[in-house]
């Protein structure tokens, strides 16, 4: 029987959540199969595991998501959930990953990059009317600011900097907000996401309120774009296995906002929601990522 080395935590300001997400695949792994075992990231100690292991990696964040932990098991060739270190690198990094957008003619949000304070008289600044500023390195929200009095800018790239060296300035798309799963070579169906009492799907929208909607996109026409977009900027960033691509939306037009690599994987969490609509169960959904 296959041991599968669920790591999570680490140093990651999303180890918590990490923590929530490990448990749950540990407590509904199909253990006919498999043979689960927990270990915190900051603790563990690669030399104790051989090539017949199997990593799956539930670190959200810091570790997980920026290439740290795929470096490593590449360099021993060990076999891992998701990614390879390049593709989560891109990822990660949203200024990188909004470029490489641009590059491959994908549709993302107008931005600038900036690391300190910014001139409100900018050219970009004074052609838009709504912001987010948000850290070009982390996720789960943290650090992100909606902006519409741009009086506050400034104070919202200091808040993003406490994040991450470089900060994101992005317009603000006034559209309805959809996630896409991509699971293999399977697109899952797109949800839309209307978050309760919040402006976006910020971090207590997404692990705190019972209110949040996900609902699935049913218009055929509405689907089938995002699913191309979806999975266009899927390839377009080297991604493998798994991953959720998060889109928004203004007056039918779609733009690509960023790809988690390691999203949210509670049964409650959007990518298992979705796999669960396309009929797959969460410990079949489990499965099917160790198998690809």
């Amino acid at each position: 029987m296959r041991k599968i080395i669920i790591v999570y935590g680490g140093e990651s300001n999303e180890s918590d959540i990490s923590k929530k997400t490990a448990q749950s695949i540990f407590e509904n792994i199909d253990r006919s199969q498999f043979l689960p075992h927990l270990i915190n990231y900051s603790s563990i100690n690669f030399d104790e595991y051989d090539q017949d292991c199997f990593f799956f990696i539930a670190i959200h964040g810091k570790g997980g998501e920026d290439g740290e932990i795929q470096e490593i098991l590449e360099s021993r060739k060990f076999v891992f959930s998701g990614s390879g270190s390049a593709a989560t690198k891109k990822c990660w990094n949203k200024k990188i990953s909004k470029r490489l957008m641009e590059e491959n003619q994908i549709p993302t949000p107008k931005f600038i990059v900036c690391s300190n304070e910014i001139d409100l008289q900018n050219e970009f600044i004074l052609s838009e009317k709504k912001f987010f500023i948000k850290p070009a390195t982390n996720g789960s929200s943290f650090g992100v600011t909606k902006v519409e009095d741009k009086a506050n800018i400034n104070k919202a790239i200091s808040e993003a900097l406490s994040y991450s060296e470089e900060v994101i300035i992005e317009k603000a798309f006034s559209g309805p907000e959809y996630t896409v799963s991509v699971l293999g070579s399977d697109i899952l169906p797109p949800l839309e996401i209307i978050p309760y009492g919040n402006e976006f799907y910020n971090f207590s929208a997404k692990y705190s309120s019972n209110e949040t909607k996900k609902i699935m996109v049913t218009d055929p026409q509405i689907r089938g774009e995002l699913s191309e977009i979806a999975y266009k900027a899927f390839h377009a960033h080297g991604c493998s296995s798994w991953a959720r691509i998060d889109i928004v939306s203004e007056d039918d037009n779609f733009s690509v906002l960023e790809i988690n690599t390691v999203p949210g994987f509670t049964e409650k969490s959007l990518f298992p929601f979705s796999a669960k609509l396309a009929g797959i169960d969460y410990k079949e959904l489990i499965t099917r990522i160790i198998e690809n």
